[in-house]
This record gives C-alpha cells, structure tokens and sequence, in this order.
C-alpha cells in the first residue's frame, strides 16, 4: 500500500476535489463497501453523488480509502474499493487539550479547531469557576454532540484522526490525564513572568504535552497550585487577557509550531 495523498474535502464543483466521508471498518468487505444511515444520507441527497461517483473515506482505525459508487438506494450505497492507505503517521508532537468547560456552544468551536489542527485528545472539565452546571444526562448529550463535531472538522479538513474525548472530567481527573505527558503547562491570566514561548523553549525535546486552560472564569490561585503539584507549569499567553476559545486556539498552534518540523 502507498502512503496515499492527504484528503480533500468539499463536493462537486469546478475545483472537483473529492469529499470524504467515515466507514465502520465492519462494512468493507474485500474491495467493496456498504455505507448507510448519515454519511449515505448525506452523500446521495445533499452532494448529490451517484453511480460512477468516487469519494475519500477513512474508518474508525484510521484507514483511508478511494472508493467509487457501484449502485445506491434512497437510503444506502455500495462502493468499490479502489485504493486503501494505512492511517497517517502520528503527529510530531502529541497534543492533549484540558480545557475548562465553556457556556454555549464555545466547545463545539474549541473542538473543531483542535480536530483541525491535530490534538490527539481533548477533555472539557469542570473547575469551581466553571459556569455551565451539567446534570448526568446533558453531559452525555454533550458528548454525543462533540464526538459528531469532531467527525465532522476531520472529514472537513481531510484528515483520518479524531481526537480522543473522555466526556467531561472533573478537575482532579483533568490533571490525572495530563500527568503522561513529557510537558504540562496551566495557564493563567495572572502569570506575567514566564510566557509560553520561554517555556516551550526550556523543555528540549518532547513528545506529549498536555496544554490546560481555565474556563471563562478562570483559574482560582489554589486550582494553580494543585496543578503545579501535578507537574504542570504555570505560564501566560501576553498581556491581553483571552477568551477561552482564543487561548486554546493559539496555545494549540504555538506548541505545534514550536515542537514540529523545522
């Protein structure tokens, strides 16, 4: 198998690039395939595809397909497999995302973005400034939902990986995930001596590093301690104080910068 191109995402049109949809690794059998439900739906009604059509697709092992419609029904279609690839070589650097829980739908943006820019993880906790209160049943619901967003940013942005996420954590729980990574740094808004940047250039080379970021209401001095007593750093993103969804966004890209191919 080659290593195979990196997707594109997008439907019929002048640019013709091919749109790319997710495959239970169960429905390819040999070099065809079953699609059903959403993804059909989608596929036959809303991009209009039909016999003769190809598209990208990626399961839930991160294997990447080309595939072409043999014949489709109002609700489902089979495809020939013409080309599989094995799942993209993981990232430089293995990025974990804790990010305090946001009001609205602020995570669903902090997850696309994440997906887009490649964290393996990301893991929405609780913390005691933390606004939106969830019962059992909304977090749930809530997990569904990010599970579809980040599908969804990972088909959109041409890649096979979704990153891992836990539901939501509870503070301790929080910093229990980020304590297998070579790097933890917490943010804080009160931090003016240490920046990102020098932090990031103190530590050498790693592999994981896990980014924690308060949520609207920030961090109390104790939740900064306790996250020190985990190995965590403390550092800050300037003199501006962030919203939520910025600091994770630019936290993200400045350790994928910082930790990626020169």
């Amino acid at each position: 198998m080659a290593s195979g191109p990196r997707f594109s995402s997008g439907g019929k049109g002048t640019s013709r690039r091919m749109p790319t949809f997710f495959i239970n690794r169960a429905n390819v059998q040999g070099d065809t395939a079953v699609l059903a439900g959403t993804e059909a739906g989608h596929m036959l009604r809303s991009l209009r595809l039909g016999p003769g059509d190809s598209f990208f697709a990626f399961d839930e092992e991160g294997v990447r397909y080309r595939m072409r419609i043999l014949e489709a029904t109002s609700r489902s279609l089979r495809a020939e497999v013409l080309e599989t690839w094995p799942p993209e070589p993981p990232p430089e650097v293995a990025v974990t995302l804790l990010v305090g829980l946001p009001k609205a739908d602020k995570m669903d943006f902090i997850l696309e973005k994440a997906t887009e820019l490649g964290c393996i993880r990301v893991a929405p906790f609780r913390s005691s400034r933390t606004i939106p209160r969830l019962d059992a049943q909304d977090a749930r619901r809530r997990l569904s939902r990010w599970e579809r967003v980040a599908l969804s940013a990972a088909k959109q942005c041409g890649s096979a990986r979704i990153p891992e996420i836990p539901g939501l954590l509870s503070y301790p729980d929080a910093l229990a995930l980020g304590a297998e990574a070579d790097v933890r740094v917490v943010f804080y808004e009160g931090e003016g001596r240490f920046g990102l940047k020098k932090v990031l250039s103190g530590t050498g080379k790693a592999t994981r590093v896990a980014l924690l970021i308060g949520p609207e209401g920030g961090f109390s001095e104790d939740e900064v301690t306790e996250a020190e007593r985990a190995g965590f750093v403390r550092t800050g993103l300037g003199q501006r104080i962030l919203r939520v969804e910025t600091a994770a966004i630019a936290a993200v890209s400045m350790v994928m910068y910082h930790f990626g191919k020169p």
